[in-house]
């Protein structure tokens, strides 16, 4: 009865604490629809920490607001983007065209991903830029998992796209990543606790963009780092963080839907206008917020891949608010960046280019 009760034991201690191992079968398929929550309280943890089962515990992120990625086939895209992707990639979500080129917010856009047995490939963009449908397809994919995903792998992965945009400007991405699964154990999120594996990717890019419309160019050497905690059958990582100190850093995690406040007021006026002055602008520069009732907001600063480089609590009074802030206070380098002023009831947006 001993050996019994000891052979139960040491099976159940195998199966608690053993690693998992990820395959194509954990990654989103057609159909799904997965909502995260972004947080703003990042600098509160130390992300870069990992091992053989490990217990990270994230439970205190704060949201500051969330999005919901919805994954289609490629057949369900414009049939101009069928040519390009077709063969080379199954599955496709929605996202905010801002986070490739500046101006766009309201264009409709598309990524393409290929799941494989052996591979998680990001293969390239779709953009709908005044009805007129422009692929921005990698020369070679961007491997992003590598399957079957265990702890103590490692590759390496390059890619990259140039391409002229008309009437637009022109565009061109490299990027090398070199990726290791680095750690095993329990991860612990507003969302839950869940067995996972951590993926370290660091990455070295070069982006160029020019733009028609301002008649500037901009090139930025970036050096940043992935951390994705990957469960089984979640689709997503339950987190993903990126550690960048040129364009700031996020993190993103899997989540329920949750009424998301802030300690904002709601008494913002739906009349309230926001400006920024000078525009563009190398060192200071001053938000002006007219129409406004008192009380109480959020002003975010957002690159143009959506990751948010600034945040901070404001009072607004009534009438008009000058705002003034530094490029140094808000850790904005050369580039173009959002600037939005949030309650619960309304979002203010406007854009600045830094020079520098």
């Amino acid at each position: 009865m001993r050996n019994r009760l000891l052979f139960l034991f040491l099976s159940f201690s195998v199966t608690a604490f053993s690693q998992i191992t990820i395959n194509s079968s954990d990654m989103p398929v057609a159909g799904d629809t997965l909502r995260s929550s972004i947080a703003y309280n990042m600098d509160s943890f130390d992300f870069s920490a990992t091992g053989e089962n490990y217990t990270w515990d994230f439970s205190a992120l704060i949201p500051i607001e969330q999005r919901v990625d919805t994954f289609i086939t490629v057949t369900e895209t414009p049939v101009s983007f069928w040519p390009f992707f077709l063969t080379s990639a199954n599955l496709v979500t929605k996202f905010n065209p801002a986070g490739l080129l500046p101006g766009l917010p309201s264009a409709e856009a598309f990524r393409f991903f290929q799941n494989s047995t052996a591979s998680y490939k990001d293969v390239g963009y779709g953009l709908i830029l005044e009805g007129t449908p422009i692929p921005l397809k990698y020369a070679q994919a961007d491997e992003i998992y590598r399957f079957p995903m265990t702890y103590g792998q490692s590759y390496n992965a390059a890619s990259g796209l140039e391409i002229g945009l008309p009437g637009m400007g022109y565009l061109m991405i490299d990027r090398e990543r070199q990726n290791e699964v680095d750690g095993w154990g329990s991860l612990t999120t507003p969302f839950g606790t869940f067995e996972v594996i951590r993926y370290r990717s660091t990455v070295d890019e070069y982006d160029s963009l020019f733009l028609e419309e301002t008649g500037m160019g901009q090139a930025l050497q970036r050096n940043y780092i992935e951390y994705h905690w990957v469960a089984k059958e979640m689709g997503i990582p339950l987190l993903q963080v990126l550690i960048d100190e040129s364009l700031g850093s996020t993190a993103v995690y899997r989540d329920s839907a949750r009424f998301i406040t802030v300690g904002v007021s709601q008494q913002l006026a739906s009349a309230a206008q926001l400006q920024v002055y000078p525009n563009p602008v190398e060192q200071f520069f001053t938000l002006k917020l007219s129409g406004a009732k008192a009380g109480n907001a959020f002003l975010q600063i957002f690159d143009m891949q959506g990751r948010q480089t600034y945040a901070e609590a404001i009072a607004v009074r009534p009438g008009v608010n000058e705002i003034k802030l530094s490029t140094d206070e808000t850790r904005l380098k050369a580039g173009i960046y959002y600037i939005r002023i949030l309650s619960d009831k309304l979002s203010l947006q406007t854009k600045i280019m830094v020079v520098k």
